[in-house]
């Protein structure tokens, strides 16, 4: 079994804080066109973030939003917007040569007690991931993608069309990461194309607007590194997308739910 580190933590590697910013370097392998994959500039700002606000709280919110390219040398800004007794709020910002290119909010807070346990977020009946194919390389997918070991649960193996505008798919890290489990899901839970895109008739480039998510659990953990990721788009009019998206462990327990708009050229 091979000690080096993985990608994502090789990159997390480059994290150093000074003089109250944080800076990182996103490497080739991350991005798609001429920016990051948002899923690793949402984590480097996360890992940033905890960086230089140490917390044993756990994630429960993010919102992010997607302004501009980013890659390369980046420099996590931070600002601590609220902090009480039990919850702690920080605005990020992640800045490259291109200029400033992701914005984001992070909330932590701890479990309290509660009457209310309710649970309608079921996961989908699917096949297990090893029975199914994994997505073939292709010189057409992002080099971000090749981080991941993708199987989806139905339609063909690379276009995966449908006609719902839905992907469901096992993902799981191709080196396993080692690092913070909040920063491994961020960096995991956007892998998935916009579910848009299933329903093309013509391919036409697109663009992630922002993402909403929610941490279900303060401790996300799963069975061989695999996790469901659904991705739905419910309105796509106008150059305009939006989806929901779910996240569930390999023990059909719901982990992460969030949303996403997708500006869409086609």
């Amino acid at each position: 079994m091979s000690t080096s580190p993985s990608a994502l933590d090789a990159l997390l590697s480059t994290l150093r804080t000074d003089d109250g910013v944080a800076k990182a370097h996103i490497d080739d392998g991350w991005m798609q066109g001429r920016t990051a994959y948002g899923g690793i500039s949402s984590a480097v700002a996360l890992a940033g973030t905890m960086a230089l606000h140490p917390t044993d709280t756990p994630l429960r919110y993010a919102q992010i939003s997607f302004v501009g390219p980013v890659g390369g040398d980046c420099t996590v800004n931070t600002r601590v917007l609220r902090q009480s007794k039990s919850s702690l709020f920080v605005d990020a910002g992640v800045s490259s040569d291109a200029g400033f290119g992701t914005a984001a909010v992070f909330a932590f807070s701890p479990d309290r007690k509660s009457h209310l346990d309710h649970n309608r977020l079921t996961m989908p009946d699917c096949p297990a991931p090893e029975e199914l194919a994994p997505v073939p390389d292709h010189h057409a997918r992002p080099s971000f993608v090749r981080h991941f070991d993708m199987r989806p649960t139905t339609g063909p193996r690379f276009a995966w069309k449908s006609e719902v505008g839905e992907y469901l798919t096992w993902v799981r890290f191709v080196e396993e990461p080692a690092c913070h489990p909040a920063v491994a899901l961020l960096a995991m839970g956007d892998a998935l194309p916009p579910a848009a895109m299933a329903l093309f008739s013509e391919f036409g480039p697109i663009s992630s607007m922002n993402w909403t998510v929610n941490m279900l659990t303060g401790d996300p953990r799963t069975d061989d590194g695999w996790w469901l990721l659904s991705a739905k788009t419910g309105f796509a009019r106008h150059g305009l997308s939006v989806q929901d998206m779910m996240l569930w462990n390999r023990a059909g327990e719901p982990v992460l739910s969030g949303s996403q708009a997708i500006a869409i050229y086609a």
